[in-house]
């Protein structure tokens, strides 16, 4: 279970998502809400959740989360860049930059790490 300091992580790094083109879709502010109820607790005032997708959100960085957690996320962002039915480049950028600053934290075989060397390995 997530500590209210990492569901915040959680929630900042959805909003930065959201934001990575630019344009936070009713969508995308619908999924974030979402996200927010999943994971349960007050750890984001709904104000706080309206400010960070208006303005944008505090400093967040993936490797604040557990390596399953994370693997969760890249999960959610996914699903919360395909919620308005357009994916950007931006976006998919986003999650790139954040995947690969943690596989350099972490040891080529946990979960994260993993995805991050499938992305970054051509296809064949």
């Amino acid at each position: 279970m997530l500590d209210d300091r990492q569901k915040r992580t959680f929630i900042a790094l959805a909003c930065k998502v959201a934001w990575a083109d630019g344009v936070v879709a009713e969508e995308e502010r619908e999924r974030v809400a979402q996200l927010v109820q999943k994971l349960g607790g007050s750890a984001v005032t709904p104000a706080e959740l309206d400010a960070w997708l208006v303005t944008g959100s505090p400093p967040a960085e993936l490797s604040e989360l557990p390596p399953s957690i994370g693997e969760m996320f890249i999960y959610e962002a996914f699903r919360l860049i395909e919620s308005d039915g357009q994916i950007s480049d931006e976006e998919l950028a986003f999650i790139e930059r954040l995947v690969s600053r943690v596989a350099q934290k972490h040891e080529p075989g946990t979960p994260v790490a993993k995805i991050a060397v499938r992305k970054m390995q051509p296809p064949k």
